[in-house]
């Protein structure tokens, strides 16, 4: 085989165990309620190796590859467009990470979050009309809906912290030991 058709060949392989790896991720998700924003959050770190090893290009089409399967296969929609939303984080994260003192950073990053989170509520309550999405919204009171609101932008930021360790753990750990990434 040419270089060239094995380096597309591994491209493709490896890209494609990601996408399936993070939907599997998804797909198990959807069968727990508990897991409906950590599965997105997890499926998402599949992504760093993708963005390390291909580029944030190839890295793009991975995530819109897992959010297709997820929005088309999941059993949680919330789970789903919280990876559609949030999934794609490990890419853009580099972006933030330009803006050096730290606290215009920190606000960037809140900001995103806060954003991204109001828009997916705002699509899922008014565009789908995912009616246990707008159910389990109508129970809470205001206070609480502030409250559970500022709870996912707190989970973003540990979450930002997360992947920071988990792309030091690939590169350092798990990369060194895919002996068929330096061929």
């Amino acid at each position: 085989m040419e270089k060239s058709s094995r380096t597309t060949a591994l491209t493709v392989t490896f890209c494609g165990m990601m996408v399936a790896l993070g939907a599997a991720f998804m797909i198990v998700g959807g069968f727990f309620g508990v897991l409906t924003y950590a599965a997105p959050l997890i499926a998402s770190v599949c992504l760093i190796p993708v963005k390390r090893e291909f580029g944030a290009g190839r890295a793009w089409l991975a995530w819109l590859a897992t959010a297709i399967l997820s929005v088309l296969v999941s059993a949680d929609k919330e789970e789903a467009f919280f990876y559609v939303f949030f999934g794609f984080y490990p890419i853009v994260r580099t972006v933030f990470m330009r803006i050096k003192p730290r606290l215009p950073r920190i606000l960037a990053k809140l900001a995103f979050f806060a954003a991204a989170i109001g828009a997916m509520y705002a699509l899922l309550c008014f565009a789908v009309k995912a009616e246990q999405v707008i159910a389990d919204l109508s129970e809470l009171g205001t206070a609480l809906k502030i409250l559970f609101f500022a709870g996912l932008v707190l989970i973003m930021l540990i979450y930002d912290f997360i992947v920071k360790y988990a792309e030091l753990t690939y590169v350092k750990r798990i990369r060194p030991k895919l002996k068929f990434l330096k061929q």
